[in-house]
């Protein structure tokens, strides 16, 4: 499991990669609640195929905050270097199937919060249209087993176990029809995101050296952090070519698609 190292500095060493190993440490402990939480369902609802090793939502593509893919990122460079140099192979050919269907689309300025967060949803389905399986499963193995399972993102954690009342399906299982009954047994599909979007604004702070406004909302792709060193990138550099607004007027968001 991957260990996020949050004392391996000094307290007294308070700069930029203390301040970013800290905060994915606080991620790394969400991640682990929402292991607990998924866990708990499981046991009030063993019909879930998930517990079956069941893989299906894994064909398909989905939406990667800030805070998760710089983790993924992380966790993707203990691999093997055989491992990696595949799965970034694969991930770059998604990526530019990606890019051919204009994901800049979903690119916003000085949007409300309610239609920057809509983004999430649209971009989703955006990338669902897209046929493909996620770059990091292993395709050798028929079990269909991910690369980085220790790393996965929120909704991959979650996925088959949460359910989303206002599409009245279970996220990412496509036999949401015949488990309905289950939804009483499930967790909220966005449980504790909230906290999870705070921790991807303070990254950005932190990567940017407080640049960059706590109001930039930020996706990628599974692609993304197989592709990128996440640790190794000049992030100032990257949200001022798009367009990210240091000192945005209150309540004002900025979308950032980085695919």
């Amino acid at each position: 499991v991957f260990k996020v190292l949050c004392h391996a500095k000094s307290m007294k060493e308070q700069g930029t990669g203390y301040r970013v190993q800290e905060i994915l440490g606080r991620y790394a402990l969400l991640m682990q609640d929402l292991d607990k939480k998924t866990a708990e369902v499981y046991e009030r609802a063993p019909e879930i195929p998930c517990k079956n090793k069941c893989f299906d939502c894994c064909k398909q593509l989905f939406p990667v905050s800030f805070a998760e893919a710089y983790f993924l990122s992380e966790g993707f460079k203990t691999l093997p270097r055989n491992i990696r140099r595949e799965r970034s192979r694969s991930a770059e050919k998604i990526a530019e199937r990606i890019r051919a269907r204009n994901p800049e689309q979903f690119a916003k300025s000085d949007v409300s919060k309610q239609e920057a967060l809509s983004t999430h949803r649209a971009f989703a389905e955006f990338l669902h249209t897209i046929e493909t399986d996620c770059p990091a499963l292993d395709p050798k193995n028929p079990a269909g087993a991910c690369t980085v399972y220790d790393f996965r993102n929120h909704d991959c954690r979650t996925m088959g176990a949460s359910f989303d009342m206002g599409a009245r399906s279970i996220v990412g299982c496509f036999r949401f029809n015949s488990l309905k009954y289950l939804a009483p047994k499930m967790m909220d599909f966005n449980y504790r995101y909230a906290e999870k979007m705070a921790l991807d604004r303070e990254l950005i702070s932190a990567v940017t050296d407080g640049k960059f406004s706590k109001n930039i909302i930020y996706f990628t792709t599974m692609c993304g952090p197989l592709i990128k060193d996440y640790a190794a990138e000049d992030w100032s550099a990257f949200f001022e070519q798009r367009g990210a607004i240091k000192d945005p007027k209150e309540e004002t968001y900025c979308v950032v698609l980085d695919v």
